[in-house]
């Protein structure tokens, strides 16, 4: 079966995952090294690099395409890490699964959404206690105010023009067991799965039906994937279900 093409378009904000076949950093080495060629690749590329995190079996990057798409810069970096993988381990062929993943962020008023479960990867998978006990994300440089290989200003400019209020927000919202962040709405009166849902819906119709109970074919995928994000945001099955009028029963078919 063919490849789907990747969605690509100036100004695009993409978290992309990549994950090895096996381990495919041992070491602290390893990790630094990946950091020296995503610097090298970004200051002759066209992109902002937002979050990353680096595990032993994969990587998670969030990034902002310009003028350049965001597969030409990607195919040098793993190229390039491939080349010194493979020489130090003296190996051959592709260290990596598969061809990288890449979710277009649609809204980037969600920036801090993915940012957030970027940085908590190391927790989720019981790597740590404490998201601020993992040194291989981009936390640390957000909150200690690091302009390097992540452009952190573009993001901490838009929660406030004061840094240190900014840095402060920051580290308030990274605190919250969950966060679903749209700045177009009072966060006091917000429904958060609600903006989940219109987050995926592509018209305010399909929203509609489906917080209505229509049972439209078409309408399962939105369904389906309303479903799986707010599992992800950490909403119970009732909550999840009493959103949209669906049963547990129909969430865990979803599931």
């Amino acid at each position: 079966m063919a490849r789907s093409p990747r969605i690509q378009y100036y100004g695009a904000i993409y978290h992309i995952i990549h994950e090895g076949k096996g381990n495919i950093f041992n070491g602290d080495e390893d990790k630094i090294k990946l950091l020296e060629i995503i610097e090298g690749v970004k200051a002759n590329s066209d992109f902002l690099l937002l979050a990353y995190s680096i595990l032993d079996n994969r990587y998670d990057f969030l990034v902002k395409c310009h003028n350049i798409p965001i597969s030409k810069s990607m195919q040098r970096i793993n190229m390039a890490y491939t080349k010194y993988f493979n020489s130090k381990y003296k190996r051959k062929g592709t260290p990596y699964k598969d061809r990288y993943k890449s979710i277009v962020v649609e809204n980037e008023n969600h920036m801090l959404n993915y940012i957030w479960e970027i940085h908590r990867i190391p927790l989720v998978k019981g790597l740590v206690d404490y998201v601020e006990e993992y040194k291989w994300t981009s936390d640390a440089l957000y909150k200690f105010n690091v302009e390097s290989i992540v452009d952190v200003g573009y993001v901490l400019n838009d929660l406030d023009e004061d840094r240190f209020k900014a840095i402060k927000e920051y580290t308030k919202l990274m605190k919250s067991d969950n966060i679903y962040i749209n700045k177009d709405k009072d966060n006091d009166n917000y429904n958060y799965l609600d903006g989940i849902l219109r987050d995926i819906c592509k018209n305010e119709m399909d929203f509609y039906l489906i917080k209505n109970g229509s049972r439209k074919a078409y309408l399962r995928n939105l369904k389906k994937e309303y479903v799986i994000r707010s599992k992800k945001w950490g909403y119970k099955t009732c909550e999840i279900g009493e959103n949209i009028g669906i049963t547990a029963r129909a969430i865990r078919k979803y599931l």
